[in-house]
């Protein structure tokens, strides 16, 4: 079976779904549903070190990659989910390429950069030898940096000179906020930060994605012709809601008062 890496590099489409709750056995649900992999975030849910490894671990028993977003750019937020073992770490709002070094700084060993040995989970609860978890650990995790922000597009050329990073993920909602049009995702502004950011990115052949709220094909689709190679698209919240949604709408009629 081929790696996430792997994966990523051959071009193929990717699809992907967001991890919000504190709930493994949904991880290992949403595992099974058919996702390229899982997208667990730590910045705007309540997960923590202890649940994101519950979430790791319910991932691996589906057989699906994850991928865990960091709160912020900061190594001592990162050196606890990389020895987590996950599959790729995000990290949010990289606006320059002394920000992106500081992040790839945080996920490789010297002399490479600057993390921390003490891998746990990610070496096998020590039953890895640490020359051979030294000789692949930076091949086995992908690093991502988010673009989300006017400034980032502004710099992605020099950010994409960094070391290290294996893919740029779009974050079209805080794209428009830092214009002053937060929400306004089709205004002509937003959308020419977007095709240059897929442009800059399949022009330098570095994996471009997206992180969507939509749940629904269409939305997907649309970004997959723009040029987008994976998407990340709704949650187990946002299933939920478009299924009870729709069995409420079907049964007590769209205009009825939900009781």
């Amino acid at each position: 079976m081929k790696s996430l890496r792997e994966r990523l590099n051959s071009g193929e489409f990717l699809l992907g779904t967001h991890i919000h709750t504190g709930e493994p056995s949904l991880t290992e649900l949403a595992g099974r549903c058919g996702f390229d992999y899982l997208w667990i975030d730590t910045e705007h849910t309540a997960v923590d070190y202890r649940t994101l490894q519950m979430h790791l671990i319910a991932a691996a028993a589906a057989g699906c990659p994850a991928i865990v977003r960091v709160p912020q750019n900061e190594p001592y937020l990162a050196k606890r989910v990389l020895d987590a073992g996950p599959d790729g770490i995000i990290f949010p709002n990289i606006n320059s390429p002394e920000e992106a070094r500081k992040a790839m700084d945080a996920c490789l060993y010297p002399p490479d950069g600057k993390r921390g040995y003490g891998p746990v989970r990610a070496a096998g609860y020590g039953l890895e030898r640490t020359e051979e978890y030294l000789a692949s650990a930076r091949g086995r995790v992908c690093r991502f940096v988010q673009a989300e922000h006017v400034e980032a597009v502004r710099s992605l050329e020099a950010i994409l000179e960094v070391d290290g990073i294996d893919g740029v993920i779009l974050g079209p909602c805080d794209l428009s906020g830092s214009i002053g049009r937060l929400g306004d995702m089709d205004c002509d502004e937003v959308q020419e930060l977007i095709g240059r950011t897929i442009e800059v990115c399949r022009k330098r052949g570095v994996p471009v994605g997206v992180s969507l709220g939509a749940c629904d094909g269409e939305t997907v689709l649309a970004w997959k012709k723009r040029g987008v190679q994976f998407a990340s698209a709704g949650s187990e919240y946002g299933f939920v809601a478009a299924c009870a949604g729709q069995l409420t709408a079907a049964v007590k009629g769209r205009g009825s008062e939900r009781k």
